[in-house]
């Protein structure tokens, strides 16, 4: 017996010999039946194809068609599961989509409330290493990061979740001293500031 692929079916054929002068022939010749066919998927021969088989055919066609199907169909099945079990890639098409909106937040900012709950889902993330290390080597523009915290920043205090200031004493409230220190990592003459690192990059000219 042997095997022709057409498609996603491989057809089955008997072989038999004509011997030389049987049939008026002058030689002997090797002629072809056709048995049926089985699907390249199938796990095991349909019952009505296995009745048209001998032993030995029904051994050949679960080693060259049924063994690879279900060897196939067990390694898909380990990689679908494997899949699923990986956080990974619903994390890269997160960030993918999280890009996307950044992009497209200066023309329509996000709600406060909605940056917040996905502030709130990435600390529930298990990472390896630290933190820092994770952002410091994943993230592709930490400058655009930035202006995408402060502009959630800015919604944040519009939405009232600093509350207002109160009438005295307010150089000595957490939010005017974290501003303080934003301000001074900002536009600060020191050297860890970020003015003065684009200065030295040569991005933002110096004054005077």
């Amino acid at each position: 017996m042997h095997i022709k692929i057409r498609r996603s079916y491989a057809l089955l054929y008997r072989s038999t010999w004509v011997r030389k002068g049987s049939a008026g022939n002058t030689h002997g010749y090797t002629q072809q039946h056709y048995v049926g066919s089985i699907p390249l998927s199938a796990p095991a021969i349909p019952t009505e194809l296995q009745s048209k088989l001998t032993t030995d055919e029904i051994a050949f066609v679960e080693a060259k068609i049924c063994d690879p199907a279900r060897q196939r169909a067990a390694e898909e099945q380990r990689a679908a599961e494997q899949r699923e079990r990986d956080p990974g890639w619903r994390v890269e098409e997160a960030a993918r989509l999280v890009r996307e909106a950044a992009d497209r937040s200066a023309a329509q900012p996000i709600d406060a409330a909605l940056v917040e709950r996905l502030q709130q889902a990435v600390g529930g993330l298990h990472a390896k290493g630290s933190a820092v290390t994770a952002v410091t080597t994943k993230s592709a523009d930490t400058l655009a990061e930035a202006l995408t915290a402060v502009r959630a920043a800015a919604q944040s205090v519009t939405a009232g979740h600093y509350g207002k200031a109160p009438a005295e004493g307010v150089r000595t409230t957490r939010t005017y001293k974290t501003w303080s220190q934003l301000l001074e990592a900002v536009q600060g003459e020191n050297d860890g500031s970020l003015l003065r690192a684009l200065q030295e990059s040569g991005y933002v000219k110096r004054r005077g």
